[in-house]
């Protein structure tokens, strides 16, 4: 049987036009790994809802957050108004993309919000002292105006995570990678791939060419963690 948990809403942080963090108060017991997900069910006007978001949050953290983007949705718009204060339920947590503690050559290929549960990992490792061999993060993202988590990710470089931004749109005076994630990408910031443990977390679209992106480089199935979120405007 599910076990659905109350919680309030501890406060919104927009980024850019169109995507938020949500911090929620964490119920007593509540206990998940990094780079699991939970569902969230709201009153909307058309009803109570439910939908599934990854922890961005780390394990290790007192509260729960969870970061997406905003549609025209009856969900999206219900989640747009809340307010610190406010009320809703959280059930879970679920999910098989977990990093496991053997894992010191990695490499994450995500595009947008897809960058929740590989924050929630990194967080962790960083909480428990860990250090990576490798860590490549390829980070896709349509323009400079909104790019989640982006400071705290390059803070964790003395972990050994190597993050690269790569924007679909980019500034005039960008110098860095644009477009989006290539297999020749990989290669030339990646040169020894051997034993290296891929995540692919994104839209539906984006993970389906990440998985061909995997593909060309040969990576074996056992090698591959992926998390397909819901269809855009979800």
């Amino acid at each position: 049987m599910t076990v659905r948990h109350q919680v309030h809403i501890l406060g919104i942080e927009p980024c850019g036009a169109d995507i938020v963090t949500v911090r929620l108060s964490r119920p007593e017991g509540y206990t998940f790994i990094a780079g699991q997900w939970f569902t969230l069910t709201l009153s909307t006007d058309e009803g109570e809802e439910t939908k599934t978001f990854s922890h961005c949050s780390a394990p290790s953290d007192t509260y729960l957050e969870m970061t997406t983007r905003l549609s025209g949705s009856s969900f999206k718009r219900a989640l747009a108004i809340l307010a610190p204060g406010d009320r809703a339920s959280i059930a879970g947590p679920g999910g098989r993309l977990i990093l496991p503690d053997d894992a010191h050559r990695v490499c994450f290929l995500v595009g947008g919000v897809g960058i929740t549960p590989v924050r929630s990992m990194l967080r962790e490792v960083m909480h428990l002292g860990r250090e990576f061999e490798t860590a490549l993060l390829l980070y896709g993202n349509r323009d400079a105006s909104c790019v989640p988590f982006l400071d705290e990710l390059k803070r964790m470089s003395p972990l050994g995570v190597h993050t690269t931004v790569v924007y679909e749109n980019p500034p005039h005076d960008w110098e860095g990678e644009t477009g989006f994630i290539t297999a020749e990408m990989v290669r030339r910031h990646l040169e020894d791939r051997d034993s290296v443990l891929f995540f692919v977390a994104g839209p539906p679209v984006m993970v389906s060419v990440m998985e061909r992106v995997l593909e060309d480089l040969g990576v074996p199935k056992q090698r591959r963690r992926v998390e397909r979120f819901g269809p855009i405007g979800s």
